[in-house]
Formats: C-alpha cells, sequence, structure tokens
C-alpha cells in the first residue's frame, strides 16, 4: 500500500535568471511500513523534498498523494488538519515546549487536535522510548538524547501514517545519535508506520529498506558508495 506518492513535482526558487529548481521533476513512492532514506550534498534538495512531502511547502507543479489525499488540492487549513493527523515530524532542533513537561509536550498535537489522548497508547510510547522515569520533567532537566527521544515520542503521538526526520541525530554525539535512530526505527516497525529519513551517515542509511539519492533536485536510487 502507497503512503506517499509524488508525481512529476517541480519546486522552484526564485525568478528570472536567479531561478533554482530544489526539486526537477520527481517521481517517487514510499509504501506502507517503508523505511526511506534520503541522502545528497547540501543543497540537493532534500529538505525540500521533505517539506513538500510533509505539507509544509507548496510545489509548483505536480501532485502529492499522502495516504490516499492529494495535499496539493488542501487549502492552508485542511493542510494544517492533515499534518497534525497525519504527518509527524523530527527535526534536528527538537522544538520542546520550555514550560511543558515531556510527558505534555508529548500529549500537544493531540490536544491541539481537540481529542482526547489515549493514555494506554501515549504510556507505551513513553515506555518504549526509555522515558518513563523522565516523563515528569521539563526540557532543561533532559540530555540532549532524551530531548530527541521526547520529540520522537512527540512525533508517533497522533499514531501518524508518515514519519518526516530531517537530520534527527544531527545535534547529538554519535553514541547518542545512534540509540535514537535504532529507538525511531524500532519504534515505527513496532507501530507499523513509514519513515522517511534524511541524513549524512553512511552506515544509518545502509540500514533503510530503501536509499534514495537527490542531486540538483533530481532522485535516483541504490546503494551509498563512499559517501552519500
Amino acid at each position: 500500500m502507497e503512503i506517499v506518492k509524488m508525481e512529476h513535482v517541480t519546486k522552484i526558487y526564485g525568478e528570472g535568471n536567479t531561478r533554482v529548481w530544489a526539486l526537477d521533476d520527481v517521481n517517487l513512492t514510499v509504501n506502507k511500513g517503508e523505511i526511506v532514506a534520503v541522502v545528497g550534498a547540501s543543497g540537493s534538495g532534500k529538505s525540500t523534498l521533505l517539506h513538500v512531502m510533509g505539507g509544509v511547502d507548496t510545489p509548483n507543479e505536480g501532485n502529492v498523494i499522502v495516504d490516499g489525499k492529494d495535499i496539493t488540492r488542501l487549502t492552508d487549513e485542511e493542510m494544517s488538519v492533515f499534518r497534525r493527523r497525519k504527518i509527524g515530524f523530527v527535526f534536528q532542533a527538537y522544538h520542546l515546549i520550555p514550560v511543558l513537561t515531556v510527558e505534555e509536550n508529548i500529549k500537544m498535537p493531540i490536544l491541539l487536535d481537540h481529542r482526547k489522548p489515549d493514555r494506554d497508547y501515549i504510556d507505551h510510547i513513553i515506555e518504549m522510548l526509555g522515558l518513563k522515569d523522565r516523563r515528569k520533567h521539563l526540557p532543561n532537566q533532559l540530555s540532549g538524547g532524551q530531548q530527541q527521544r521526547a520529540a520522537i515520542a512527540r512525533a508517533l503521538a497522533n499514531r501518524p501514517a508518515l514519519i518526516l526526520a530531517d537530520e534527527p541525530t544531527g545535534a547529538l554525539d554519535s553514541k547518542n545519535g545512534n540509540e535514537v535512530i535504532t529507538l525511531l526505527q524500532d519504534s515505527v516497525k513496532k507501530l507499523d508506520q513509514t519513515l522517511v529519513l534524511i541524513t549524512h551517515n553512511i552506515d544509518l542509511a545502509r540500514e533503510a529498506d530503501r536509499i534514495v539519492r537527490i542531486t540538483d533536485g533530481k532522485i535516483s536510487e541504490g546503494e551509498c558508495q563512499g559517501t552519500c
């Protein structure tokens, strides 16, 4: 089953002679339950791909279908609701709310959607991500790795169809980064969700089900040779 289908997607920044094709006629399908690693040089279009896939940015041309809905046809309000319910984001920066506890941060996307959190499910993801003893802590009482685990739990809280992660270990040392990414991958598999992950880490990319390489806005697939 397809969770993401991008058809002839083009994204252009700038005008006239300053135009840059961040995405150039991209066609990409991601299936339910897949972990897909996106690799490429800085400025190649990786983040733009994720932003368009997640409805944060709008393509100039093409269709982006997520969980059966063409998100390019949604209004801003409809897109906001769709993102909250169907897409979980994990960024390099944790974006936790400083005055809220770990548990309150995790529940926030559900409360913003005016729904009651499923306590058993929240307890499950908190325990799965090793935060049981930290659930009442504020972000500034956590290590970087713990903060990123809390951000992952928040992304999982709404049971989204798709998790989008943009260099989620970029601010962590190698030990914490490896622990966090293992937890993210294990969580996605256990919850039967789908993950699209941007990374510069070759070893991490090779652990994905599939590698997508992006160069000057165009994508190809295959193994990483030497460097990604």
